[in-house]
């Protein structure tokens, strides 16, 4: 098990078969600035629909509370550490 720094003042523990580009994603997706997640997901390459389609799940995102985001980060760590992604 590796600890992988996502974003400043985020620590998340994951296998090492899980993407850190990914996780690195989706920890801007919930905690992030939307100038950092569009930055996170620039290295994908996406096309212009790909990229609306992220500033509105962003602004969605962005509408959780301080604590369903803690939540959300809280599951996305289970969820590495299970069983099921070993």
């Amino acid at each position: 098990m590796v600890i992988l720094p996502m974003i400043p003042g985020l620590l998340l523990f994951t296998s090492t078969e899980v993407c850190p580009s990914l996780l690195y994603a989706l920890g801007n997706l919930v905690i992030g600035t939307p100038a950092s997640y569009e930055a996170a997901l620039e290295p994908f390459n996406p096309d212009e629909d790909m990229k609306e389609a992220t500033r509105q799940l962003k602004k969605l995102i962005d509408t959780l509370s301080p604590k369903a985001k803690d939540s959300v980060l809280n599951l996305m760590g289970k969820i590495v550490q299970s069983p099921e992604c070993a």
